[in-house]
């Protein structure tokens, strides 16, 4: 018994004594003017929704198993979000004005409030195009200073948690690489010169990152997004040099450069929802991923999008379609019938969609007698039905003008596996694809594949 009374005694001291760990953060506020009913907090391997009342007030507990950077969806609009174990956070803000307006307060206010001030100043500090178009001298000088003003902020905010500032100077030097990582491939596309290259010993000060950081693969969606841009320019770099499949090479070389399983998986798996298509490298590219030793759930998912795909190949039958004609009644494929079709499947809200609307006018001018239809067909909501009608006339938009019946679960849309807009598609006389995933208006190659078929 006295054996017994020790050993409780010591069980007190020691191994009761610990408090066990809190997981739970609890999530709270207010979001006016919105016409969801909920929100979103997602992050790798997490994801929450949490119902907002009729007066867009929320509040939930939610079990977290780390601290970190979560995503904050409100329908389509996005913020970073920190959340910590143990630790409350309370959020006002109006979805008139999401970014300008998101405040935070409760015990991880001064984190939150620096990574929506970052994010409105990063918004403010640049325009894309010109950022990008500059020369490289100037470029670089650019990125430096943006690069002082983030370290400024950060400096000002007031934040002691240590593992918060640890965790973003790392984002900061991954942003600024990644920046570094784009240039090329951005320069060459927003001045129209595909073959520019940056002077030797551009990337020179990436020689410091490590891109197979496991740690920081799981922690960090700024580093996922490096490895991503890293991954996608030593791709481009082999599809130039070698004429190769871009799908494909993106493939090997992350098999090939990434030996974390997981890392490896995740990019992967991410790429090929949307870059798996429909063309050369089709199978090739399947078979690198199957044998990379995918996890069972997106395995499972890539197979069923590579099956759907994989009937979409140059000469198979086109899916049909049947909607509804700008200038009355319906226009369906088979309508068309003896006359190649190039398809347009675009949308109001879309900007890449409207900024291609003046080279397809171009298009359709030139190849105007010949034997070719221009077909867009919007998937638009059935609420913006009417802007629709209103673009398509204060446009002046040519061509065949459809509507879907359903916006993105359209039957011609599933049928296509089109996950994003604006997406082109070229089928022939006959009613057999061409192209599923056709060159854009603006691009020098949908001239010499016209020109193919006609």
């Amino acid at each position: 018994m006295k054996n017994i009374l020790i050993v409780a005694i010591l069980c007190a001291l020691f191994s009761c004594s610990e408090k066990e760990v809190d997981t739970t953060t609890v999530l709270s506020g207010t979001i006016k003017n919105t016409q969801q009913d909920s929100l979103r907090i997602i992050s790798n391997d997490f994801k929450s929704a949490i119902a907002l009342s009729e007066n867009g007030t929320f509040s939930d507990t939610l079990s977290i198993d780390k601290d970190g950077i979560f995503d904050l969806y409100v329908g389509r609009e996005r913020t970073s979000l920190y959340l910590q174990q143990g630790k409350d956070v309370n959020i006002s803000l109006d979805a008139k004005q999401f970014d300008e307006s998101i405040t935070y307060s409760g015990d991880l206010s001064k984190e939150n409030n620096y990574l929506a001030k970052k994010f409105l100043m990063n918004e403010d500090a640049f325009d894309v195009r010109e950022f990008f178009s500059t020369s490289e001298e100037e470029f670089i000088k650019n990125l430096k200073n943006h690069k002082k003003r983030e370290d400024s902020l950060l400096e000002a905010s007031g934040i002691k948690n240590k593992d918060f500032i640890k965790a973003e100077k790392n984002d900061l030097k991954y942003d600024y690489a990644t920046n570094l990582e784009m240039y090329e491939q951005y320069h060459g596309y927003f001045t129209g010169n595909s073959d520019f290259k940056v002077s030797e010993g551009f990337y020179s000060p990436l020689n410091d990152i490590n891109y197979s950081d496991t740690t920081a693969f799981r922690s960090s969606s700024t580093y996922q997004n490096l490895l991503e841009t890293h991954f996608n320019r030593l791709a481009e770099q082999t599809r130039k040099e070698n004429d190769a499949n871009y799908t494909v090479a993106f493939l090997q070389t992350v098999d090939e450069n990434l030996p974390d399983s997981y890392a490896k998986n995740q990019l992967m798996s991410n790429f090929l929802k949307y870059n798996l298509k429909p063309d050369a490298g089709l199978e090739k590219a399947y078979a690198i991923y199957k044998n990379s030793d995918p996890n069972p759930e997106n395995l499972e998912k890539i197979t069923e999008r590579y099956n759907t795909i994989k009937v979409l190949t140059k000469g198979n039958p086109s899916p049909g379609f049947d909607y509804e004609n700008h200038k009355g009644g319906t226009t369906s494929l088979a309508d068309l019938k003896g006359k190649n079709v190039y398809i347009d499947v675009w949308a109001t809200w879309c900007g890449p969609c409207i900024r291609e609307i003046p080279y397809l006018k171009e298009l359709e001018k030139d190849y105007h007698g010949k034997n070719i239809e221009f077909v867009s067909i919007s998937i638009d909501q059935q609420k913006d039905h009417e802007k629709w009608n209103d673009m398509v006339d204060d446009k002046n938009l040519g061509g065949i003008q459809l509507f879907a019946d359903n916006d993105w679960k359209s039957k011609f849309v599933t049928d296509y596996a089109i996950l994003g807009i604006p997406r082109f598609i070229l089928i022939d006389k006959e009613g057999n694809i061409v192209s599923a995933d056709a060159p854009r208006p603006s691009s020098k190659e949908i001239r010499p594949l016209f020109d193919s078929v006609l």
